[in-house]
């Protein structure tokens, strides 16, 4: 026994002497951060043992820092110091304590640069919790740009959930979603799955889709998390909001009272929902509660509640009558909502910005300055008071213009535009009051800018992308990779639109939302070339004078058309004056154009009393306030607004004769007059046309659409390509389509004013073949590179047909040719007559190939069809002509071609020329000497 013990004792006090040298070897930075890990994982963690943790990481890190030894311990310690001082709310402290461990991995090449994806991370929570937006993205890039290259790790799910946050700030809400869908997709691949995270980021999701107006399936993903007990006050807050936004506020106040701990939150949503129902006292008392909750916290991280609280008191000064009051507080709170401007005075508003915003309540407080100075002038009749109005109206459409271009997706700049819109008619009204009062020009041109600086702006975006994307010096790959993400979105978009079961739905929006942060990231990474940025940015306006510089003849007049609440605009320019009119917004107008549409959409059962009666009714309400100053030009570019946007001028009647507006003027339209800036295209020498019939010839059962005889008609002798049945495919046309400059489409096309996937261009297909083999559809037209395209003709049904966005136009296959890159583009605007489209389109082309100007050759196509004895009379009602309209650049496609004749001509003027000079040389003169 004792043999056996022996060993044993010695072997353990060997063993105890060798740890304990080992221990009093370690060096002691190693002591202090064993210690602090302990701590710091502890499971039942207290402020105590939080305390402790924080001094032994601060003690290991000086001792380390001491010796220079810039090793991965190091980082951790200061990483993990600065959350324990977070937690304690101490924000400049932890900030510092990160700016530490980002430094400490720059001074060792040797370190993963992985080790700095969470200080980076936490850094950007600070700043974004102060409301440094700007700063919050150049950490979340930084942990962004990491995580690229080290797929999957730890805490990946935080930053896009952090991303999805920061867009939501800045009303990206589609981005925000796609960042937030991302974060929750990470956890629940996660086994076992992390409830709280995945509560929050669906809480996250549906709170986006609130503010998208998409209530119903928010409040679906807020009925699911109400069985959670964990996210309660945040849920109830959410789904009060929810109800608020939808103008329910019995139930809004329902939820919004179940809040037990979200004391500021809660009392700032009272406020807001009692000013909105007009029970001031009420609001009165909240916000009160909510000032005293705040208490004097003047510190940057309560930045926005203290903007909100202050643009509330304004609106609650202004309910009773103190508008002085109501200006002084939306002052401040423009001042605390904007951190780049401290200008107290009332007079003055932010004139730039840069960065990234809290766009809404900024643009809500500033707005409701421009609204209270308006008040002001209608209580005390200065004109200075209506200038400050209008001044500040300008400040915050700026606003808004900067904020657009730092938005990416279409989708985002529409929901923008709905917003800013009754902004935008109340600054028109102002400035067109300005304009009566004063007789100044400038308040015309204010008008003029405001009107038309919101009209397409998601299609100028889209061109200007384009252009940005063609400048010498950007990184080819990204331009590439850029594409092919927007090529692969459309496709994705097509796809979720079919029906499918639930596990592919779900795949695809996956798949959609990964994409679409893919795409963010590229763009954002582009934004940060200087040549780019700049041009992004840089304003494209054009003033009144610009406009009148750009008109190349005295024949030409612009009639641009918008409306307010109350009034009808319209701005008339020509080479040598401008102007406009307004007269009283009746209802009568919109009555008129929408039965107009109904008798075009169907030519057999039109009434030509009903057309006559609703265009002559359009022609008074129109054309004739303005017709004195336009009446001697010939040619008319119509920049619609609106429902107007559906009307074919053409067939408006002047009462007075009788007589169609397509007699007097070849019209053309434009989405916009910034369109209007590029009149240099170069002219082509020769006509040439790519013209594609898929369904030209009859014979087979099988194919996808039914024929159209005619069709092969409108193509068959133009000079070019022409593809006719089989070999009018998809595929081909979009091959090819960057080689013509002129495209000819006489084929079928679906428009659907619901479902903008429910609109496409149909090529040659068979019934047995996939939907994607022969449709083009509208959302793959964006992504096709259509700059060098001079002319689209569009003899398909209802290429002009759409859903209407409001202050952006008809989005409709035509237009997105327009996106594309096509200068012109004529389309038809309901479902087109074969017969009466071959005659028109063929003479179009006649006139086109001689060199005439397109807007020009259009209306004497037109008026060969109504003088054409071919044509019976019963075809010459306008439901069956006037569908064909030109939207986009007029100019020739082609130079003037010198005719064979005119060189027989002016041979026989040169020999004639010669035979007279000769004749008078050689003509008898008296000989000397004979007088």
């Amino acid at each position: 026994m004792f043999r056996i013990t022996l060993p044993v004792i010695i072997f353990l006090f060997v063993k105890n002497i060798s740890y304990s040298q080992q221990k009093e070897q370690a060096p002691p930075y190693s002591v202090f951060y064993t210690q602090a890990e302990k701590l710091y994982n502890r499971v039942k963690a207290s402020p105590k043992t939080d305390s402790l943790a924080l001094a032994d990481y601060r003690q290991a890190a000086a001792l380390l820092t001491d010796e220079k030894k810039y090793i991965d311990i190091l980082t951790d310690c200061y990483l993990k110091a600065g959350i324990l001082e977070m937690s304690r709310n101490n924000l400049d402290l932890s900030l510092r304590y990160f700016h530490l461990a980002i430094y400490s991995v720059g001074k060792n090449n040797l370190l993963s640069d992985t080790l700095i994806f969470k200080p980076c991370l936490y850094a950007g929570t600070i700043h974004y919790n102060l409301n440094n937006l700007d700063s919050a993205v150049f950490y979340y890039k930084k942990s962004e740009g990491i995580l690229s290259v080290h797929k999957g790790l730890n805490e990946s799910e935080r930053l896009y959930n952090k991303f999805g946050a920061l867009y939501f700030e800045t009303g990206d809400y589609n981005k925000s979603i796609s960042y937030f869908e991302k974060a929750l997709s990470i956890v629940e691949e996660k086994k076992p799955l992390n409830e709280f995270f995945a509560i929050n980021y669906k809480n996250n999701i549906a709170t986006a889709l609130m503010k998208l107006g998409r209530y119903d399936p928010a409040l679906e993903i807020f009925k699911e998390l109400q069985k959670y007990p964990q996210p309660a006050d945040a849920l109830n807050y959410n789904i009060g909001n929810t109800f608020f936004e939808k103008k329910d506020y019995a139930s809004a106040l329902l939820f919004l009272r179940r809040i037990r701990n979200l004391d500021l939150e809660k009392y700032i949503t009272l406020t807001k929902v009692f000013i909105r129902v007009q029970q001031y006292d009420s609001a009165r008392f909240y916000l009160l509660r909510a000032k005293k909750q705040l208490g004097n916290q003047l510190t940057d991280r309560f930045r926005l509640e203290q903007g909100i609280i202050l643009k509330y008191s304004g609106d609650l000064e202004l309910a009773d009558g103190n508008t002085q009051l109501a200006l002084a507080n939306y002052q401040r709170a423009i001042n605390r909502l904007d951190p780049a401007f401290s200008d107290s005075s009332v007079k003055s508003n932010p004139s730039s910005f840069s960065g990234l915003q809290n766009f809404l309540f900024l643009f809500d407080a500033i707005v409701a300055k421009a609204a209270a100075w308006n008040s002001l002038y209608k209580q005390h009749p200065d004109i200075n008071n209506l200038e400050q109005s209008k001044n500040t109206y300008a400040a915050a459409l700026s606003l808004v213009k900067h904020i657009e271009k730092t938005y990416f997706s279409d989708d985002a700049r529409l929901f923008l535009k709905n917003k800013v819109n009754p902004a935008t008619q109340d600054a028109v009204a102002v400035a067109i009051r300005l304009f009566d009062l004063t007789k100044n020009k400038e308040y015309l041109n204010d008008a003029f800018s405001f009107a038309e600086n919101n009209k397409a702006t998601v299609l100028q975006a889209g061109l200007k992308n384009m252009e940005l994307t063609s400048i010498p010096g950007l990184p080819l790959n990204l331009v590439k990779e850029e594409k092919s993400v927007r090529i692969l979105l459309a496709k994705l978009f097509i796809q979720a639109g079919k029906p499918k079961d639930s596990l592919s739905a779900r795949y695809l929006q996956t798949k959609i939302h990964d994409s679409e942060v893919s795409l963010a990231t590229i763009q954002d990474k582009l934004d940060e070339n200087s040549v780019y940025h700049k041009i992004k940015f840089t304003p494209s306006f054009l003033s009144i004078n610009q406009i009148q510089n750009h008109i190349q003849c005295n024949d030409e007049a612009i009639l641009a058309y918008y409306y307010t609440k109350t009034t009808l605009v319209c701005f008339y320019i020509t080479k040598q004056d401008a102007g406009f009119y307004s007269v009283p917004l009746q209802e009568n107008i919109f009555y008129r154009i929408k039965q107009l549409r109904n008798e075009l959409q169907s030519p057999e059962s039109s009434s030509r009393k009903v057309l006559q009666e609703m265009a002559s009714g359009l022609y008074q309400d129109l054309i004739d306030p303005v017709f004195e100053k336009i009446k001697n030009k010939k040619r008319l570019l119509i920049i619609p607004y609106n429902e107007l946007s559906y009307l074919p001028f053409e067939i408006l009647v002047n009462p007075r004769d009788g007589s169609l507006l397509l007699h007097q003027f070849a019209i053309s339209y434009n989405y916009s007059s910034n369109f209007l800036a590029d009149k240099s295209q170069n002219k082509l020498a020769n006509y040439q046309v790519l013209g594609l019939a898929p369904f030209s010839v009859s014979g087979n059962a099988h194919l996808i659409m039914p024929v159209l005889p005619a069709s092969r008609e409108e193509i068959e002798n133009l000079p070019g390509k022409k593809l006719f049945a089989e070999d009018a495919t998809k595929d081909r046309f979009v091959a090819l389509s960057g080689q013509y400059p002129v495209i000819h489409l006489a084929t079928h096309a679906i428009a659907n004013d619901t479902n903008l996937l429910g609109s496409y261009i149909e090529f040659y297909g068979l019934k047995n073949e996939a939907d994607s083999g022969h449709r083009l559809y509208e959302q793959e037209i964006y992504y096709l590179d259509m700059k060098s395209a001079r002319l689209v003709i569009l003899s398909a049904c209802e290429t002009g047909s759409g859903l209407l966005v409001n202050g952006e136009g008809v989005m409709s296959l035509s237009r997105a040719f327009s996106y594309a890159g096509c200068k012109s583009v004529i389309t038809t605007l309901w479902k087109a007559d074969e017969i009466s489209t071959s005659f028109i389109t063929k003479r179009l082309h006649h006139y086109l190939g001689n060199g005439m100007a397109i807007d020009m050759a259009l209306q004497k196509a037109k008026l060969d069809y109504l003088s054409s004895n071919e044509i019976p009379d019963r075809f010459k009602n306008p439901a069956y002509w006037a569908h064909l309209v030109l939207i986009g650049d007029s100019q020739p496609v082609i130079e003037t071609p010198v005719h064979w004749v005119w060189w027989i001509v002016l041979f026989l003027c040169v020999v004639l020329l010669v035979f007279l000079f000769g004749k008078k040389i050689t003509g008898h003169k008296p000989m000397p000497g004979t007088l």
